[in-house]
């Protein structure tokens, strides 16, 4: 197994489980919505991209940021994509030859 295959099954890993909330919250489970909550808010408030592209994109309430829009989505699940390959490239470990 080489460096390249390996990371790739470590980044593939790690994006699953970083993108898991939101499929996780559909099933309706109430003790789903605080990690769901947490993967929309960490992106969005911690790095202020909510407050710079307005209110047509998030609604930010008592809870948070609240996506609106397929843009907002896709922001999101842009930065766990980046988050994950940090952590791939991080932890990757490379084959002694």
């Amino acid at each position: 197994m080489n460096l390249q295959a390996f990371s790739m099954k470590r980044f593939l890993l790690i994006s699953f489980l970083l993108n898991l909330p939101p499929v996780l919250a559909i099933t309706k489970i109430g003790i789903l919505f605080l990690p769901l909550l947490f993967w929309v808010n960490i992106p969005v408030l911690w790095t202020g991209i909510a407050e710079a592209m307005g209110d047509t994109h998030f609604v930010i309430k008592e809870f948070g940021a609240m996506p609106q829009s397929v843009l907002a989505y896709t922001i999101i699940i842009l930065f766990w994509l980046f988050v994950a390959g940090l952590l791939a490239l991080i932890t990757g470990k490379a084959k002694p030859e």
